[in-house]
């Protein structure tokens, strides 16, 4: 029987979105934008208020916010021609709302120590990952620490758009998930489909 695979490793961890295995340059910032649908689904299990999106990019999560009627503060570390710039991971701002965002993938775990950081109690924060956000020794402490109260896994891909470019978006063997924080909340994490 013929083999149907011409790859070898390199192709296999290109293709589960490794992205020190990609023949490509890694996505300055690591923007990846969010597509619409993904946020749409969120606001179908969840409710949010006074929101701030710290990564918005080019505003494709804050945009899909705003059309549901949210009060939304946009920023990002790059003036890409939405909100206004700041380094979220270096602000000293303070929020009495909610965070969602689809964090830089290399500064994830600095997200949320920072949202957790500056969120008042019972306020909630919800991040679009990947689902190997879940492994790792360095996140076993976060998790023990600041328990997620849900994880919403996307029972279809979804494609996050490197620099914003959604026409030319490829597949990936990457599976996103929703983690939702709530601070305060210290109980087990509950997986939940979308």
């Amino acid at each position: 029987m013929d083999k149907d695979w011409v790859g070898d490793k390199q192709s296999v961890m290109a293709t589960l979105n490794a992205s020190n295995h990609s023949k490509k340059d890694r996505v300055k910032n690591d923007y990846y934008a969010t597509p619409p649908l993904a946020t749409t689904r969120l606001l179908e299990v969840e409710r949010f208020e006074n929101v701030w999106e710290p990564a918005c990019g080019e505003g494709h999560i804050s945009m899909v916010l705003k059309k549901n009627g949210m009060d939304v503060i946009s920023s990002d570390i790059a003036d890409r021609g939405y909100g206004f710039t700041e380094d979220f991971l270096n602000t000293e701002r303070e929020h009495d709302g909610d965070i969602i965002t689809n964090p830089p993938f290399s500064k994830s775990t600095e997200f949320v120590y920072k949202a957790m950081d500056i969120l008042r109690e019972g306020r909630r924060m919800a991040l679009l990952l990947r689902i190997q956000f879940l492994e790792s020794q360095k996140r076993k402490e976060l998790f023990k620490l600041y328990p997620p109260k849900y994880i919403y896994v996307f029972s279809k891909n979804i494609r996050c758009a490197r620099n914003g470019d959604f026409k030319n978006a490829t597949g990936n063997a990457s599976t996103y998930a929703w983690f939702i924080w709530e601070k305060g909340y210290t109980g087990e994490p509950v997986v939940r489909w979308l």
